[in-house]
């Protein structure tokens, strides 16, 4: 990697952003806030700011709590997903070796789930930043991420989220969050095409 690759990486991760909720104007000032602090320090958001976003929102709680106890252990089961149907991605020469390439990209898958709750315990299906979400597309390129890889992980993540959530009695709730996870698979898509259009 040049000096000069280098560079472009870290300004590319510095201005690489998925949450754009805070940015959101329909959303109070108070709640857009309590976003931005969490997505800043890129954790779950705590019992106490789910019931205040979900009391705003309409939803109901608890289920949305529960479910993020599980976080990591769907990203777990998505990986596992992803790995019986493509072993060779960790194999020596393939696109998630070695292992802190694929550490990566299940951080990546991680934090995805974590901004699509964020969306759901606001109802909000839209839960991107354009230009975050551009400069995370140039990055990918520049690092040769695997994406079709990851949107098969983010599939199968959306699926394992959504019948959990279902579980734990969300309901008809359980759509928000498959939604959300939806839209940043075809955010990221869109972003690619855009990004390998562009280089062509």
């Amino acid at each position: 990697m040049s000096s000069a690759s280098a560079e472009q990486i870290k300004e590319l991760a510095r201005h690489s952003k998925v949450c754009g909720l805070d940015g959101d104007p329909s959303l109070p000032e108070k709640l857009r806030v309590l976003i931005h602090e969490a997505d800043q320090n890129k954790r779950l958001l705590t019992d106490e700011e789910i019931h205040l976003c979900c009391g705003w929102s309409g939803l109901e709680a608890a289920p949305l709590a529960a479910l993020q106890r599980q976080a990591s252990e769907l990203v777990d089961r998505a990986r596992a997903d992803l790995l019986k149907e493509q072993p060779q991605l960790m194999q020596p020469g393939g696109q998630l070796f070695p292992q802190e390439r694929a550490e990566a990209c299940w951080r990546d898958c991680f934090h995805f789930l974590r901004v699509s709750l964020y969306g759901t315990a606001l109802l909000r299906t839209d839960v991107t930043d354009s230009e975050g979400m551009r400069c995370l597309a140039q990055l990918y390129a520049l690092l040769d991420v695997p994406v079709p890889a990851l949107l098969l992980a983010l599939e199968c993540l959306r699926l394992h989220s959504v019948t959990s959530y279902r579980k734990l009695g969300a309901g008809a709730d359980a759509e928000a969050l498959g939604d959300a996870l939806s839209h940043l698979c075809i955010i990221i898509g869109n972003e690619m095409k855009r990004h390998d259009g562009a280089q062509r």
